[in-house]
């Protein structure tokens, strides 16, 4: 398993309990540190506390949804930070959406895990590619 300082950070903003501790072990597992938050404004708290390196959210949420969810990360988070929508709605314009709030994926209910691990580490490597361009770009 990587150090504990480069294990990046995730956070599952996911109301279902069973859902999100079955989705953090596989995280876990795969080398991720994880957080839980189980509502929207928690997991807006967590986000603005923890600065996580990618955010994983459910649209129906207690005391919100996942797009606030979104929405408040990009306002108040210095870094770019990846978004995947996780649903078991079957609403079509939640996947329009999701894209307009700049998702980097979107997944319906049940999911297939390792596409989504898959599209986590797509997402981190391209993070990382953006900023090693804007340090070479900065003077």
């Amino acid at each position: 398993m990587a150090d504990s300082k480069d294990m990046k950070q995730s956070l599952i903003v996911e109301d279902d309990p069973d859902v999100a501790k079955a989705l953090a072990i596989r995280l876990e597992c795969s080398g991720y540190e994880v957080n839980i938050a189980q509502d929207a404004l928690l997991g807006v708290s967590k986000a603005v506390k923890d600065a996580p390196d990618l955010a994983l959210l459910d649209i129906s949420l207690p005391a919100g949804n996942g797009f606030t969810v979104a929405d408040r990360i990009q306002e108040l988070l210095p870094q770019e930070t990846p978004l995947i929508f996780l649903t078991a709605s079957k609403q079509p314009d939640f996947r329009k959406k999701a894209r307009l709030l700049g998702a980097v994926d979107f997944f319906e209910k049940p999911y297939d895990i390792e596409r989504l691990l898959t599209s986590i580490k797509v997402a981190l490597k391209q993070i990382i590619l953006n900023q090693s361009c804007k340090k070479e770009v900065t003077p």
